[in-house]
């Protein structure tokens, strides 16, 4: 189902050229076209990010590696600390030879130019909080050219007689040229309210096709009786589109086969296939769902946990290979997504065939701040897999195999009581 809303109100950055940070000496990108995600190829490095501390406010070590299929990787002494408040957010280029961080909390964004092993040198640095209005915005690089950033402000409203009426919803974009982080287009968007008085309060992870950028929204209720926002997944899993790159003409399309949000945490969650579809997961149950010109496909949808012989099935995001192949880290929702709870796994999916293997990985695995893996030159698929509290392994699957033991075991990973693997890039 399509839904067209409000026109956008376009905001013009005066002087944005002012927010613009120092650069330092600043090649240009990666020749070719747009970014596959996970990149694909032909890594100059395979970039190995750490996290220290699960509490969210992690501090985060990045190494670059021209080989990872063998040996041991530590971070004990070594890495590079990548600046972030919170847990950075951290994207690689298709070649591994750069790399971006947004430092959430700190409302900056960095590009280093990835010389190898800990050093990594800063090219170009951008300040989006005010563009934003926050210093937590979230963000995806969409292209080699092209990052997306984006907020949600929310505001309750009331009548003359101070009863509550409605949630009022601002989506805030931002276009960031990659070469020399430069501010492009930028717009505020009204959203809508949705049935049930559901107000849209997150917007990530989008990707773009055909001129269209995809995003994923969350949705919650505010309950005037107690003050306090609620969150029932009870809302149709719904898709915002955009015009790209104007970032304007905002539209959504809701699914008939899922319920709840679909922003995703910190993995990927829209993918364009070869033939131009875009496919996402909703969160928990989670299913994967197909958009065929711009509006949803309700003769598809591929459930998880029915796939995988499962009662109950929860997913951040995944990672699409290519010809019809993904990788998705998920978990047993019937246990919990939390640490303690180490109930996470790693499943091949076959989005054409609609059949899902989980892969015979270690147990006590906990995925929740996983961001990102890769093909490499040898057509693998590189993922970094610790269980908590315990030494891993880079893991080399093969996505021609439907096997659960289609992987190769590459080199070790050091790991801590309170660290993890936020993925290689």
């Amino acid at each position: 189902m399509k839904i067209n809303f409000l026109s956008s109100a376009k905001v013009t950055l005066m002087g944005a050229a002012l927010l613009t940070g120092v650069l330092v000496g600043c090649s240009s990108d990666d020749d070719g076209g747009g970014m596959p995600n996970p990149p694909q190829g032909d890594q100059s490095f395979y970039n190995v990010v750490f996290g220290v501390s699960s509490e969210g406010n992690s501090g985060t070590y990045a190494q670059a590696l021209e080989n990872i299929s063998e040996g041991s990787i530590s971070f004990d002494g070594q890495g590079f600390e990548v600046p972030s408040v919170r847990t950075a957010r951290i994207y690689g280029s298709p070649s591994g030879d750069f790399l971006y961080n947004l430092s959430y909390g700190g409302g900056m964004i960095y590009k280093y130019k990835v010389n190898g092993g800990s050093s990594y040198q800063q090219l170009a640095e951008t300040n989006v909080q005010v563009a934003m209005g926050t210093a937590y915005p979230r963000w995806t690089v969409v292209s080699k050219d092209d990052a997306l950033v984006h907020t949600v402000n929310t505001e309750n409203q009331y009548d003359d007689n101070g009863e509550y009426t409605f949630t009022k919803s601002e989506a805030v974009f931002q276009r960031v040229g990659l070469d020399d982080m430069t501010l492009e287009e930028n717009n505020v968007i009204e959203l809508p309210t949705f049935e049930d008085n559901f107000h849209i309060w997150r917007t990530d992870n989008p990707t773009i096709k055909n001129g269209k950028a995809y995003y994923g929204v969350a949705m919650r209720q505010f309950n005037p009786a107690t003050g306090e926002n609620e969150n029932p997944e009870t809302y149709k899993a719904t898709t915002m589109i955009v015009d790209y790159p104007s970032l304007d003409n905002v539209e959504f399309v809701q699914s008939e086969n899922a319920q709840g949000s679909t922003y995703g945490y910190r993995t990927p969650v829209y993918h364009a296939d070869e033939a131009g579809d875009i496919y996402h997961l909703s969160s928990k149950p989670s299913k994967l769902l197909k958009i065929t010109n711009g509006d949803y496909d309700n003769a598809y949808t591929l459930d998880l946990a029915e796939a995988l012989g499962m009662t109950e099935v929860g997913a951040n995001g995944w990672f699409y290979v290519g010809n019809g192949i993904g990788y998705v880290p998920f978990y047993d929702a019937t246990k919990g997504r939390d640490k303690e709870d180490a109930a996470w796994g790693v499943a091949r999916i076959d989005i054409y065939n609609q059949t899902a293997v989980k892969l015979n990985l270690p147990e006590n695995l906990w995925m929740w701040y996983y961001q990102s893996g890769v093909v490499g030159r040898d057509g693998k698929f590189y993922m970094a897999i610790t269980p908590l509290g315990q030494q891993g392994n880079i893991y080399k699957f093969d996505p021609n195999s439907e096997s659960p033991d289609a992987f190769e075991i590459g080199a070790e990973l050091d790991n801590g009581a309170d660290s993890f693997y936020l993925g290689v890039y």
